[in-house]
């Protein structure tokens, strides 16, 4: 189960620190390769890393609460779901430090139903009150977009 409270970055849960996250990316990887990118305060769910390997750029995704990396080849700063892929070699890479979420995980579609007022996910998840709010009220469609959100 990847849905886990606190993961949407609302409530307190467990929390990653970006300055280690830049750390891994800098000791992992070619530093003239790597190019991080700055957090915005908690605009948003995730830090991110941009690297640049082979003539391709990949954006390295690490979620701000729990250790969860996912891969995606583009992102705009105001895009509110991703073109996650995954990438062997850089799975490699990072899976010793964090759990890689694939494709077939960020892609899995979020299933909703009404229950009275509330709006229930039906996916495995053990999300609070507040975060499940949030999820009806933004609608995101694929469990990737609740780990790595925009949401103010």
């Amino acid at each position: 189960m990847i849905l886990r409270s606190g993961i949407t970055g609302f409530l307190p849960a467990p929390s990653i620190k970006e300055s280690e996250f830049k750390a891994v990316c800098y000791s992992l990887l070619d530093s003239d390769e790597v190019e991080v990118v700055e957090t915005q305060g908690f605009v948003k769910s995730f830090y991110e890393c941009i690297i640049n390997v082979k003539n391709k750029r990949v954006h390295v995704l690490l979620n701000s609460q729990y250790p969860f990396v996912a891969f995606t080849s583009s992102r705009q700063a105001d895009e509110r779901n991703f073109p996650f892929n995954d990438d062997i070699e850089l799975s490699n890479i990072f899976s010793p430090y964090y759990k890689v979420l694939c494709f077939e995980q960020l892609n899995e579609p979020v299933k909703y139903r009404q229950q009275g007022k509330n709006i229930i996910i039906e996916n495995e998840n053990t999300l609070h009150q507040a975060e499940l709010k949030q999820a009806a009220y933004w609608k995101p469609k694929t469990v990737g977009e609740i780990i790595f959100n925009y949401w103010d």
